[in-house]
């Protein structure tokens, strides 16, 4: 336990206790950010963003600001209370507790919008900074390289019954597998890689990219992150890594989508 945690990240644990299940585990910092609490949405394997969150808050605004942004995101989402207490959320808001935080990622910060404006303090600021060193670093380690997406496109192995069923494309070129969607009339379903062909991947339609901004509510990408669609131009099967939904923007009526300003105080 460390000393110096806040009280209120201290009584976090009784209170998350109570409201999620639990996972064990023996904890991990290596090449974990320690600027607690905060929490991190992972965009790809390697990619995390991290969102830094007041001290002040208690569990239970720490917990619902996580679900409310896990919900919207509909990415895999963990609130990090210490080295040794965090909770991952999915995409329909429930959590389990965990001792192993996320780490051995790059990280970046202020990409993703925050559910609620989050208001601007000293330690809120010094922490920043800290971070922005953390990534520095991390671009340092890095140097000339370059992050991907999954390569395999989530594929995996195909059944026995798959083997056969998904064999080929029908006579206009379209991979077995796959039919029309009711509504947008994009094809879905699973079907064999068109690039790794030893795979079977899942390929998504319009109608289910459901990551959305969670200050504005608009999506953000026009397909669904992390999946694959089929582009009809080419016949080909294509991957959307999750920070491409990075270049999402709020219009303009939501002013500073990631902070509020810092309170004046009265005297």
């Amino acid at each position: 336990m460390n000393p110096n945690k806040p009280k209120s990240l201290i009584e976090a644990s009784s209170t998350i206790e109570a409201g999620v299940s639990s996972s064990p585990g023996t904890g991990n910092r290596t090449l974990a950010f320690e600027g607690f609490p905060y929490l991190a949405t992972r965009l790809v394997s390697l990619l995390h963003h991290i969102m830094l969150l007041p001290r002040s808050w208690q569990a239970e605004q720490l917990l619902g600001f996580a679900r409310r942004q896990a919900q919207a995101n509909c990415l895999p989402t963990c609130l990090v209370l210490a080295g040794d207490l965090c909770v991952y959320f999915g995409e329909d808001g429930g959590g389990y507790r965990s001792a192993e935080i996320p780490c051995g990622a790059y990280v970046i910060s202020e990409k993703l919008a925050p559910a609620e404006p989050i208001s601007e303090s000293a330690e809120l600021a010094e922490r920043q900074r800290e971070l922005l060193l953390f990534q520095e670093a991390q671009r340092e380690n890095l140097g000339t390289g370059f992050l991907l997406g999954d390569l395999t496109k989530g594929g995996r192995p195909p059944t026995y019954d798959e083997e056969d069923r998904l064999a080929g494309t029908h006579a206009d070129g379209i991979p077995r597998g796959l039919l029309p969607c009711l509504e947008c009339g994009e094809w879905r379903g699973n079907c064999f890689d068109t690039a790794h062909r030893e795979l079977v991947v899942r390929v998504c339609c319009t109608c289910e990219n459901d990551n959305r901004c969670a200050r504005c509510g608009a999506l953000l990408h026009d397909r669904k992150l992390n999946a694959n669609y089929l582009d009809l131009s080419d016949l080909k099967i294509w991957h959307v890594p999750g920070f491409s939904g990075l270049n999402h923007r709020c219009p303009e009526k939501y002013g500073d989508r990631l902070r509020c300003p810092k309170r004046r105080e009265i005297w």
